[in-house]
């Protein structure tokens, strides 16, 4: 088992956005690594003080704690500037947890000080165009940026989580990829093990939106839920690849988003132009959806991060959206199978073409009908 802390700090610079410097490697801000130092925004070290009672602090302070003694995933967040994150052992050592459920939403406070927006969507450039997905947790948006790269050779930006400007430019956030069996349909044979695709079986169960959801209610009894995560995936880390490893792709940095598909699974199938007031409601919500593991509902509205609060957050956020839809094309895309990249690259320009990959059961037989709403009409028109 790996040492939860180095001898020495890494530093992630987000671009300018946020500078973090971590005494735990960070497996999704690996793209972000550099040797180039400068004051941190974040700092995150390793304590195993960090139990029981919280100590003082001459700067305001959150702490969390649970009721299993040394055995612990507690934290402390000094609010600074900078923000400190002492992180138990424990919880150290599940990279991933102390990532998604502490990092991640710190950064989206310090991203938000900076005018930007770290929004729940994936981007990739499509035909020279800047193309951003948004759905739900679980609904198919990595199934699907995976299959429309590996179609057409666009460029990847993110896949999860995408810094929006107002002006609609979107900013790489070039997490690792967390994929499902059923992802696999999109990722040629060769480029997993077979082992690696036997253990998708148990890692993609525990770690869908069923088993999320099994979490979340488990964080809402009195129970040591960041503890048992954080022992749990650390046995059984979640199976996360870099989108290299699983497609050949090439990577950008940034892009004017001109398009915007918000895509989930249903019937009958629609595919509709969304006013840019429904959308900003949509982001939002789908934004909140992939924060709602604990802590962070108990723990947002206690935080003064980067000079602010949670609502100024949001109210930011709001602001972001505002500003950036009013330059985009917004498409609703509502399946019942997985075809959303023959209706996204159809929009962008020309067909999918896929070669030998596993196709859908919409490319497979004749296309069903797409109902079509636009300007307050309905029609009926054939899926190209």
């Amino acid at each position: 088992m790996t040492d939860v802390s180095s001898e020495r700090s890494i530093l992630y610079d987000l671009d300018g956005l946020a500078m973090v410097r971590s005494r735990v490697r960070l497996p999704e801000l690996e793209s972000f690594r550099t040797e180039l130092a400068r004051d941190p925004d974040l700092v995150i070290e390793v304590s195993a003080a960090v139990k029981g009672t919280p100590a003082a602090e001459p700067w305001p302070s959150y702490s969390y704690r649970e009721f299993m003694g040394s055995v612990t995933a507690n934290f402390d967040v000094t609010m600074g500037p900078p923000a400190v994150v002492r992180a138990a052992p424990l919880l150290a050592l599940s990279r991933h947890v102390l990532y998604t459920n502490v990092v991640e939403p710190l950064l989206r406070f310090i991203i938000a000080s900076r005018g930007r927006m770290l929004v729940h969507a994936g981007c990739i450039v499509l035909e020279g165009q800047g193309v951003m997905l948004s759905a739900r947790t679980d609904t198919g948006k990595t199934a699907t940026i995976l299959r429309l790269l590996r179609a057409s050779g666009g460029s990847f930006l993110s896949d999860d989580m995408t810094i929006l400007s107002p002006t609609g430019e979107a900013s790489r956030y070039a997490k690792p990829l967390t994929i499902s069996a059923h992802t696999l349909r999109a990722v040629p044979h060769n480029r997993l093990r077979m082992s690696q695709r036997a253990a998708l079986a148990v890692q993609s169960r525990l770690h869908s939106r069923s088993g999320r959801g099994v979490g979340k209610w488990l964080g809402e009894r009195p129970l040591p839920i960041m503890a048992m995560n954080s022992l749990v995936q650390a046995v059984i880390p979640p199976p996360k690849y870099r989108v290299d490893q699983l497609v050949p792709c090439q990577f950008d940095g940034k892009c004017a988003v001109r398009k915007l598909f918000l895509i989930e699974r249903g019937s009958p199938p629609l595919r509709a132009d969304v006013p840019w007031a429904e959308a900003l409601e949509q982001l939002l919500l789908n934004t909140a959806d992939a924060y709602e593991f604990p802590p962070f509902r108990t723990m947002a509205p206690q935080l003064r991060i980067a000079g602010l609060t949670f609502e100024e957050v949001q109210a930011i956020e709001r602001d972001v959206l505002r500003g950036a839809l009013a330059n985009m094309e917004i498409v609703r895309l509502r399946v019942a199978d997985f075809s959303w990249p023959e209706l996204v690259k159809a929009s962008v320009g020309g067909p999918l073409e896929e070669g030998g990959a596993e196709t859908t059961s919409r490319g497979r037989e004749a296309a069903e009908p797409l109902v079509v709403a636009a300007a307050g009409r309905l029609s009926v028109q054939e899926d190209t």
